[in-house]
């Protein structure tokens, strides 16, 4: 009389892979509160539609998807998760079906909410092995105390089957959990290494191709503004410290910059000693007061430290006219710019439009 039971675990492994691949899509992160327990729910039915060997091992293992909703996302998905085939069972009218929604719906959506950790909602964070047992076996003493109540007599064989499910139930929601941690494992590293190919080694920015990136598709719907920024005497410094010293300057500065561009900007490692920093700000006026901004963090944090010399930088801007201008011309003004800051005395800005405007005059 077991092998059903086995097949219905079988069904339940692959309704949960299917989940699984789903899960990463975009419109299923977007609307999480809605398809997370829309798919749940619907799991559920579909593992009572399958057929059951007899009533004394009436375990169609439907409630597994609503614990797994309960450990990922807490008790507000899982008891929505919940509703879903307590309404098929009342449409239904199965025989006693108060008792089946408590049993199999409600209290593991109530106990496993309770094992739920903050950040599985990330809905990629790894969840413990022995939170699936333990569920597991609350709600095999939850059972035993429901049934052993309503029917009074309780007999070896009854204890017997009760056993057999808790097994069962152990194993297919132990399976499902190393199924959902191991998918979370292989998301998490693919992650990681996308990370590691679009951010430079050293400071922890992104590095050029990840800025070229999100550069030409910000263009694509908007004007936007190149500011080439370079450390002023550098290989100076890396002569005197060292490389190692070097190195570190580098990082500082990448930090400073990071933690002073305006919040919808984008800063990145150019190459060397210089960063490129891509802004939504188009207004003359206000990127003078910007890049004089940047200038002047820089200075003063380097002046906090009175055993090494006060470090600056220069900073090359050019803006775009419209969308449909080429990045890489931009970037080209921008250097230009950075060379003329460079060339009129270092720790300064300079607009690439104010080179064109003097080469007119002159």
């Amino acid at each position: 009389m077991y092998p059903i039971p086995f097949a219905n675990a079988c069904v339940l492994i692959a309704l949960s892979y299917i989940a699984l691949k789903l899960k990463n899509r975009l419109f299923m992160e977007r609307y999480q509160s809605v398809t997370a327990p829309l798919l749940t729910g619907l799991a559920c039915i579909i593992m009572m539609l399958q057929p059951l060997p007899d009533y004394e091992l009436a375990t169609d293992l439907s409630f597994a998807p609503i614990i797994m909703a309960g450990l990922r996302f807490g008790w507000l998905i899982s008891l929505l998760s919940a509703m879903i085939p307590s309404l098929y069972i009342y449409v239904i009218q199965e025989p006693y079906g108060w008792m089946r929604i408590a049993q199999d719906f409600i209290i593991p959506a109530v106990i496993s909410s309770m094992f739920h950790r903050k950040e599985n909602e990330s809905g990629h964070a790894v969840i413990p092995y022995w939170d699936g047992i333990k569920i597991c076996i609350i709600l095999a003493i939850v059972r035993l105390a429901m049934n052993g109540f309503m029917q009074q007599n309780v007999s070896f064989s009854f204890f017997s089957t009760q056993l057999v499910i808790l097994i069962l139930s152990a194993l297919a929601i132990h399976t499902l959990i190393v199924m959902y941690n191991d998918e979370n494992r292989s998301w998490m590293l693919q992650r990681r290494l996308e990370l590691q190919a679009n951010q430079d080694g050293l400071t922890g920015l992104p590095n050029l191709r990840s800025f070229m990136n999100i550069a030409s598709n910000t263009m694509r719907f908007r004007p936007v503004t190149i500011m080439m920024v370079d450390i002023d005497n550098f290989k100076k410094y890396n002569d005197t410290f060292g490389h190692l010293q070097g190195d570190r300057l580098l990082q500082e500065i990448g930090q400073i910059l990071r933690t002073t561009i305006y919040e919808h900007d984008y800063v990145a490692r150019y190459g060397g000693e210089e960063f490129i920093i891509m802004s939504q700000i188009t207004d003359y006026s206000e990127l003078a007061h910007y890049a004089g901004k940047l200038c002047h963090t820089v200075k003063a944090y380097q002046s906090i430290g009175l055993e090494e010399p006060t470090t600056t930088i220069s900073v090359g801007i050019s803006i775009s006219g419209s969308k449909h201008d080429e990045l890489l011309h931009i970037i080209s003004e921008a250097d230009e710019a950075l060379y003329s800051s460079k060339g009129s005395g270092k720790n300064r800005y300079t607009f690439y439009s104010d080179i064109i405007a003097t080469a007119k005059n002159t």
